[in-house]
């Protein structure tokens, strides 16, 4: 009955906001966005997200247990690092230590005198004065949280033409190289549904426990970054803002930046910005996260390229397996299946007034977690 009311729901949401939706009842979609490829565009600048690469046979390991909402770690003493020690730990910013590229700059690892591993990213010269906003917002916002969930601010510098930002060091890559088969592993259902509730406790604690609210406005899979246990920290931090702080604002006006597939439409069409607007964006991430494919797959059919539309169909019908990445080879209850898809698809409804708050979200994937375990415990007690 739950599922059917979201259903429901989702169809008469889409069909009201975009054409789109009206030709087939069961169709959900997603609306043309603002991308940050590579990592920021304007809306002009869309249409070029690649198709999957294929993924690998091999499995990750076991997922770590649960850990609490508010076990935080302590925060270390800022680095002082002076430009010219940053020159000399990044060997004069050699591309033999370059481990990541986006639009603000490179990303390079660095180890310190005290074997201490961290990432140090450096300003591009051609955007150096465009970017003065955003470096300055990035270092404001990650000064302020301090979440296992959320990668962590070491130390920064801003200096004549060099602007760089030095955080911990997560060495596992991100999340879509992981859903790509980048790193030779398959991950295991149970292994995405920790991730996906690592990113929900981070995005809970932003809206509800950082000393301002504050809204992600770039939730997505390249975004979220893997430790060698498998345990997901969000990052990049450089189109966040401060959300609502007086109690009869919801929201703030802002000119729409995100990526393209992400976007809240909400968010998109009027400019108002709300925590609600990552709810969306962390529905489509869970729907990538499970599907494995990306939320624009520009490769496939029509009835296909829009992931959101694509998996609301099968949901609809009731073929949810089919939504599963067909990399995941085991087995999964059904029920867990329609529970999390339920979450996916309220997370992205149109209204934001529909989607849940982070916080509800986080406690629906508890339980849906022990009820995967349960199902996977008497599984194994039938074999045996």
């Amino acid at each position: 009955m739950v599922a059917a009311t979201t259903a429901a729901m989702f169809i008469v949401c889409y069909e009201s906001l975009c054409p789109c939706f009206g030709s087939k009842r069961k169709d959900g979609s997603e609306d043309p966005v603002l991308e940050r490829h590579s990592n920021s565009l304007n809306s002009s600048e869309l249409r070029s997200i690649s198709d999957r690469i294929p993924a690998s046979p091999f499995r990750v390991p076991a997922s770590p247990s649960r850990f609490s909402l508010s076990s935080l770690p302590s925060r270390n003493d800022p680095l002082n690092l002076s430009l010219e020690h940053v020159v000399k730990l990044t060997h004069n910013f050699s591309p033999t230590l370059m481990i990541g590229e986006g639009y603000f700059g490179k990303v390079y690892r660095a180890e310190l005198q005290d074997s201490h591993v961290v990432a140090i990213k450096r300003a591009k010269k051609e955007h150096f004065v465009s970017l003065r906003a955003e470096f300055s917002n990035e270092i404001a916002l990650l000064k302020k949280i301090e979440h296992r969930n959320l990668v962590q601010l070491l130390g920064y510098i801003d200096k004549g033409n060099e602007r760089i930002i030095i955080t911990e060091y997560v060495s596992n890559g991100n999340l879509r190289e992981h859903l790509d088969g980048q790193h030779g592993l398959v991950l295991g259902f149970n292994q995405r549904l920790e991730i996906a509730i690592d990113v929900a406790h981070g995005l809970t604690y932003l809206h509800l426990y950082a000393e301002k609210p504050i809204i992600h406005r770039d939730v997505k899979s390249s975004n979220i970054l893997l430790t060698e246990g498998f345990r997901a920290k969000v990052a990049d931090f450089g189109l966040a803002r401060t959300g609502p702080t007086e109690p009869d604002q919801s929201q703030i006006e802002t000119g729409v930046r995100g990526t393209a597939g992400y976007v809240d439409p909400e968010y998109l069409r009027t400019n108002h910005l709300t925590i609600k607007s990552d709810v969306f964006s962390y529905g489509i991430l869970l729907l990538e996260i499970l599907s494995g494919r990306r939320p624009i797959e520009v490769r496939r059919g029509s009835r296909e390229r829009i992931t959101v539309r694509w998996a609301f169909e099968k949901y609809n019908r009731g073929n949810v397996t089919d939504i599963l990445d067909p990399m995941l080879t085991e087995a999964v209850n059904e029920d867990i299946l329609n529970k999390i898809f339920e979450v996916a698809f309220q997370c992205v409804a149109p209204t934001r007034d529909d989607r849940p708050p982070m916080k509800e979200v986080v406690e629906r994937l508890w339980k849906i977690r022990r009820d995967f375990a349960k199902t996977r415990r008497r599984a194994e007690a039938t074999l045996n």
